[in-house]
């Protein structure tokens, strides 16, 4: 379930304004790629090249301490290299909103595509810069190769690698932070291992969240170099034991040892002077005069920032670009596929359909294009048999393009489950789940359909392991499959209760409409055959990870009517309406199976 309350983001952009006027009308870019990156810049080809190298050096880091894990997101990543402060102003503009040092480093989580933005006029005196691309590049990482770990390790593990050092000759693994934030953590108790391990790294107390984060960076460094820990093998077979289910308390004294004796070495362990770093020879060296560069039309550079805001849903900055690359050049696939992304947020599907047709005929390979183009059709919501094998070879030729393409596994395997084909099913979206694995709904989805194959044990088995670790609105998604599956039926023990009370009520409805208005939102369910308002300020919503639009392009304004929706809310102020709105989860059901000749026939 992703949410719109909550980015995973390492900042949050959804309410930023950003000006483009510069650099809409500025001289193009340049594109430099290396043998697995691609960067664009409107600065010095010779700093480009160095950015580009360091990026190379750093995946040949962790290519050599994960040769077993796959090593590039299904998202393809960009460095965007902004020449100076008013470049990277206009493209991250809610950093000069406020007073304090401005980042060199930035990096972007996005379904579709991933942004570094690294700025090579002051990266080389800001030494964090280059550990906030690092820290999220391992989360990258870590969550296209893991089905789940625990907080306190993801974010440990992305500080413990993000902080990796080099020089000409080696690479420093374990560094630590700069000095101020180790006086920080040894100047305050540790919190108790049993409390650290299942409590959520952010708070509304800036200092406690900066305590957990530099926890999770000396336990980590305890796991991987303290006496008795085996140089990271038994953390090692503490995340194997994770992968296979094991309830983390168990698998932590299991391969690591008592929590209690383990917090006591710890607490010893991060009052050290000094702490270890592994030395490493560096990676061989890349000739950086060898990655080949060629200067972007005026038109490719508008078309690569509209993208880049459409991440942030900055539509006026989107329409503005895609409007200059269009008029600069008509024939541009991307700046069609921006402008179809454009009309589709304002719930213009049939002029959005014709834009991302127009990107696909002028180029055929453009696989994110051709799968909004299948989605929007109205084939993908027609029950008739040639609309829905049109549908089908289209998915399938997505995939023949981007053979990582999730989302379009699990479209597949919805209609595979719409035409009853319950096995060809099952191992589509066994396939979306092996390709994106943090994805909760993904695992939600295998379940629903072991469900419908009359599988119950192993249905409950995927709606526990979720409910077990994904808090929030994954967690609901989990449970309503959970009570679905008859008690008698489900052999796995029940999902332990959150911590607390939530007395807020509950409605659950086929969405009748919504209003956005500003900052106002209302939306109507049918609830017990009568609709129910609940009113809101902002957009406290969530919804599915299988439904196709993903976080880069969902919208509660638009495409949600006759989606199903979970709402929790408080008593209204008064009668005219059902409750002030604090969460609604917009949910993507499965049609129910059907078996038909034509569908036997394929």
């Amino acid at each position: 379930m992703t949410f719109l309350r909550r980015s995973s983001l390492i900042f949050c952009f959804w309410s930023a304004f950003c000006a483009t006027g510069a650099l809409a009308k500025e001289k193009p870019w340049i594109e430099i790629r290396s043998p697995h990156f691609r960067l664009i810049t409107n600065g010095d080809e010779h700093d480009a090249r160095r950015v580009l190298g360091q990026f190379e050096v750093m995946r040949a880091v962790f290519d050599s301490q994960f040769p077993h894990l796959k090593l590039d997101a299904p998202a393809p990543l960009l460095i965007l290299a902004p020449k100076d402060e008013s470049t990277a102003k206009e493209l991250l503009p809610q950093f000069w909103a406020h007073s304090g040092p401005k980042p060199a480093g930035v990096y972007h989580h996005g379904w579709e595509r991933e942004y570094a933005v690294v700025r090579p006029d002051t990266i080389d005196s800001d030494p964090d810069a280059y550990h906030i691309i690092y820290h999220e590049y391992v989360h990258s990482l870590l969550h296209i190769n893991l089905r789940w770990l625990p907080q306190w390790l993801d974010e440990g593990l992305a500080e413990f690698y993000g902080y990796t050092a080099f020089d000409s000759k080696k690479a420093y693994l374990g560094s630590p932070p700069d000095p101020g934030r180790v006086r920080f953590l040894q100047s305050r108790p540790p919190i108790p291992l049993e409390q650290f391990i299942s409590s959520a790294m952010y708070s509304r107390d800036e200092e406690r969240t900066q305590l957990f984060y530099m926890q999770a960076w000396a336990l980590t460094h305890f796991l991987m170099f303290g006496n008795g820990m085996e140089h990271g093998r038994r953390l090692a077979k503490f995340v194997t034991a994770l992968e296979r289910g094991v309830e983390q308390k168990k698998a932590f004294e299991e391969t690591i040892g008592d929590l209690h004796q383990v917090h006591k070495q710890y607490e010893v362990y991060s009052h050290m002077l000094a702490f270890t770093a592994e030395v490493l020879p560096a990676p061989a060296a890349f000739n950086e005069k060898d990655f080949p560069v060629r200067a972007m039309s005026a038109a490719e550079t508008q078309a690569e920032m509209a993208a880049w805001h459409i991440g942030f849903h900055h539509w006026d900055q989107v329409r503005e670009f895609t409007q200059a690359a269009l008029q600069n050049d008509p024939k541009l696939p991307l700046a069609h596929e921006d402008m179809g992304f454009l009309l589709f947020n304002e719930g213009k599907d049939d002029e959005a359909f014709q834009e991302f047709s127009s990107a696909v005929d002028l180029d055929e390979k453009d696989y994110i294009a051709l799968f909004a183009k299948i989605m929007t059709s109205p084939a993908s919501r027609s029950s008739n048999p040639q609309d829905q094998r049109a549908t089908y070879l289209g998915l399938s030729r997505v995939i023949e393009l981007k053979p990582d393409y999730a989302p379009a596994y699990v479209e597949l395997a919805k209609q595979s489950v719409a035409q009853g084909r319950l096995d060809i099913a099952l191992g589509l979206s066994r396939r979306a789940e092996q390709l994106e694995p943090f994805r909760a709904g993904y695992h939600i989805l295998t379940g629903e359909i072991l469900r419908l194959m009359s599988r119950p044990e192993e249905a409950a088995a995927q709606a526990a392991y979720v409910a077990d670790r994904w808090p929030g609105a994954d967690r609901d998604e989990a449970m309503e499959l959970w009570n679905r599956i008859p008690a008698a039926s489900r052999q796995v023990p029940a999902p332990e209760p959150p911590a607390g009370e939530d007395k807020r009520l509950v409605a659950e409805g086929k969405i009748q409409s919504v209003n956005c208005n500003g900052t106002d939102f209302a939306i109507t369910l049918e609830v017990g055959g009568h609709p129910e308002t609940f009113k809101s300020k902002g957009f406290p919503v969530g919804f599915s990870d299988t439904l196709w639009v993903g976080r880069d392009h969902f919208s509660p304004c638009f495409h949600v009517q006759g989606l199903r929706a979970m709402v929790r809310y408080n008593p209204p102020k008064n009668n005219s309406y059902a409750g002030d709105l604090s969460y609604a989860g917009f949910r993507d059901d499965l049609a129910p199976p059907t078996v038909t000749t034509e569908a036997i026939a394929k």
